[in-house]
């Protein structure tokens, strides 16, 4: 209790020494007049324009993208939790297949991911899509 008191003490004498400090000197403002320009539109997402709106096929590759960047992330942490449950919890047969079951279908889940963006690749590049 004297510690909080040292402190409140040591707080309010060092904030008013400061603020005198602060009183001494006169403040200034200053006041100018800018113009801008208001647009109807709303400004645009992902460093567009506005008034720029997204088709649905770049929101779906947008979104496509961010499955594709976040996929090894989630993989890594469902190999983490199923290595736990697998190894932590050996006594219990259930624990174990719990766990090779998050290990298995991560795994597989990714392969297909993979599969999947190749086979949209492919069929982009046959077709002619963008960048190709």
């Amino acid at each position: 209790m004297k510690k909080f008191f040292l402190f409140l003490i040591l707080f309010l004498s060092f904030s008013l020494v400061f603020a005198q400090l602060e009183i001494k000197e006169p403040g200034k403002v200053v006041v100018t007049w800018t113009e801008a320009t208001i647009s109807v539109c709303p400004p645009g997402i992902f460093g567009r324009e506005a008034c720029e709106f997204f088709s649905i096929l770049e929101i779906i590759q947008r979104i496509w993208n961010f499955i594709l960047y976040i996929a090894p992330f989630v993989l890594t942490l469902e190999i983490i939790v199923g290595g736990f449950w697998f190894l932590l919890i050996t006594f219990k047969p259930d624990a174990r297949d719990i766990g090779w079951r998050y290990i298995k279908e991560a795994v597989v889940g990714y392969f297909v991911l993979l599969i999947i963006s190749g086979v949209f690749t492919l069929i982009r590049f046959i077709l002619g899509g963008p960048g190709f």
